[in-house]
């Protein structure tokens, strides 16, 4: 499980270095030379979709996505408990609708054919981050909620 956090991480970590790095490019092309590199908006585009989607389930391994916690803080041991795997469950069953949502959107748009302007890239690549990631967030939510039942029977 190791390596898959630290792959997460990394794809992440590289992808923002990346984005950075043309961004910075850009910048620098066009207030020096009036000039950028045209498909460098277009990559970054969809660089920080993905790690939108990759990003999120690497919040989900940590705990750190946004929750109601002043909520949860207020409440006592076991309805604290309760609540926690309340909405992980609902995490769960949302995820699975966006993965499968986002296969439906994956495969329309691998059958239009359709290439992003600038990359010429098929855009259904684009769109994969949508269930990667919700793959990703769902893996990391059925281990916590494992984690959360198996603490529930000991307490």
């Amino acid at each position: 499980m190791k390596i898959f956090n630290k792959t997460e991480e990394a794809f992440v970590g590289i992808t923002i270095m990346t984005v950075t790095f043309f961004l910075f490019i850009n910048i620098i092309l066009r207030f020096f030379f009036s000039a950028g590199i045209s498909w460098t908006e277009e990559f970054i585009r969809y660089a920080i979709i993905w790690i939108t989607f990759i990003g999120a389930s690497i919040c989900f391994r940590r705990g750190i996505h946004v929750g109601i916690d002043v909520l949860i803080d207020s409440l006592p041991g076991k309805s604290k408990k309760t609540l926690s795997m309340i909405i992980n469950l609902l995490a769960i069953v949302f995820m699975i609708f966006l993965i499968k949502y986002g296969l439906d959107l994956v495969l329309f748009s691998k059958g239009t054919g359709q290439l992003s302007p600038a990359l010429q890239v098929p855009m259904f690549w684009v769109y994969l981050a949508i269930p990667i990631g919700a793959l990703l967030s769902l893996i990391h939510l059925f281990i916590q909620t494992f984690e959360m039942i198996r603490n529930f029977r000991t307490n």
